[in-house]
């Protein structure tokens, strides 16, 4: 898939885009640096910190919340597979939520939040990123 078709919003220092891996985690969502030479998170700068922190991370929640209901936001930087800053942005749900005649089950809530090896269609896909595109 090109990841541009999952673009969400352009900010001054972050792309945020919808992840394509959403169960089972509705909404989740990753904010990439727009530095091309910003690779680990030590790279982070104050303007970015201050961007994701203040700006992205609580918009996207409220929208994640409003949209599919209340959730914990978790964030991972963590670089392993793509090398270069990102954050993930991971709402846990507690319960079970249907959307789009899927069922999203997170069966481990508390834990740490894994990917479940389930294919979404690109035309879901693209409907989760228009909804949250709207609001945020």
């Amino acid at each position: 898939m090109d990841y541009n078709q999952l673009l969400i919003k352009q900010f001054q220092h972050w792309a945020l885009y919808l992840h394509e891996s959403q169960f089972p985690n509705l909404g989740r969502c990753y904010a990439s640096a727009l530095r091309s030479e910003a690779d680990i998170v030590t790279d982070i700068n104050p303007a970015e910190t201050e961007e994701l922190f203040f700006k992205i991370i609580p918009s996207w929640h409220r929208t994640v919340k409003e949209l599919y209901g209340e959730c914990r936001p978790n964030v991972a930087i963590l670089g392993n597979l793509w090398p270069h800053l990102h954050a993930h942005l991971v709402p846990r749900h507690k319960e079970n939520k249907q959307f789009y005649g899927i069922e999203f089950a997170d069966p481990n809530p508390k834990g740490l939040f894994i990917d479940l090896d389930r294919n979404i269609s690109s035309e879901i896909l693209f409907k989760i990123r228009d909804e949250i595109k709207k609001k945020i």
